[in-house]
């Protein structure tokens, strides 16, 4: 069982997000959009789901949730790999055991939406904050 929600926002974006859509459909047993980031990393805490993936958060989405899940033991990437920042715009959550699978998933459809104009890179981050992401943080 996969999670994520769905960006009608965002044009450039939407392509990406059909393609996952269509290929985790056929190869998961289903797909979930509980309309929560929060609510989906704590579903993957308590081993409701399996894995998680989105775009376009925001740090109040998923600081809570990120807590309880890496206390849990899972694992928090953005949607190419690098580690995760409360700040940045992909995230992948999942187990170990599933982690290079769903990381390949992502990948090709996450380099198309960077290519088409989608900035996954640090957002919100106030004016004052020195935020490191990405390889900075590895």
């Amino acid at each position: 069982m996969i999670a994520t929600e769905f960006n009608f926002h965002m044009d450039e974006l939407w392509p990406s997000m059909v393609e996952l859509f269509k290929d985790f459909s056929q190869h998961a047993m289903g797909i979930r959009a509980s309309g929560a980031a929060a609510v989906n990393l704590c579903h993957l805490a308590a081993g409701q789901i399996d894995a998680y993936y989105q775009y376009m958060l925001k740090p109040w989405d998923t600081a809570a949730g990120i807590v309880i899940l890496e206390e849990a033991g899972g694992r928090v990437t953005t949607a190419d790999g690098a580690a995760y920042s409360v700040f940045d715009r992909s995230m992948l959550c999942t187990n170990d055991a599933l982690y290079a699978q769903m990381l390949a998933k992502l990948e090709g459809p996450t380099s198309r939406a960077i290519e088409r104009g989608v900035h996954l890179g640090p957002a919100n981050v106030p004016k004052t904050y020195k935020v490191k992401s990405g390889a900075q943080l590895e």
